[in-house]
């Protein structure tokens, strides 16, 4: 039996038991393409996650991007795998709001044997470029 990519990625992202900082980013998947290597969800910050001036702490910002580019990463590679981060390069362009549902889009810039590269934007609903990002990771399969 061969291994169904999409429908793998389809169940793993749409479960209910995602991890802890998905859920608590209120991760939810819009779209996906694993030939092309993309991914688009929606988060919303809760209110725990904002800074003194009631914007986004830069932290759960760059939480946000990490996780729509890994994925970008991990759906790229034959078999169930992932993509752990190595490095991670952030640009916080505007302040990113709380409460307020958010898109983010994670590409594969390239995909090597040792290293796979990809980027993340961070958007408001209207498009607004908020925070955008670079990665290295590292290809991992799963089991």
């Amino acid at each position: 039996m061969s291994f169904d990519k999409r429908a793998f990625w389809q169940d793993l992202l749409t479960r209910d038991d995602i991890p802890a900082a998905a859920r608590f980013l209120n991760f939810e998947l819009i779209a996906f393409d694993e030939t092309e290597g993309w991914v688009e969800a929606a988060f919303t910050l809760p209110p725990e996650a904002g800074n003194p001036a009631g914007d986004g702490q830069g932290g759960f910002v760059a939480a946000m991007l990490d996780e729509v580019m890994s994925v970008a990463g991990s759906i790229v590679q034959d078999g169930p795998a992932m993509a752990p981060t190595l490095q991670m390069t952030t640009s916080y362009i505007r302040p990113v709001p709380v409460g307020e549902r958010l898109i983010g889009r994670g590409e594969c810039v390239r995909r090597g044997r040792a290293g796979i590269f990809t980027q993340g934007f961070l958007r408001r609903q209207d498009g607004t470029l908020l925070a955008q990002a670079t990665a290295s990771c590292i290809p991992r399969a799963l089991g």
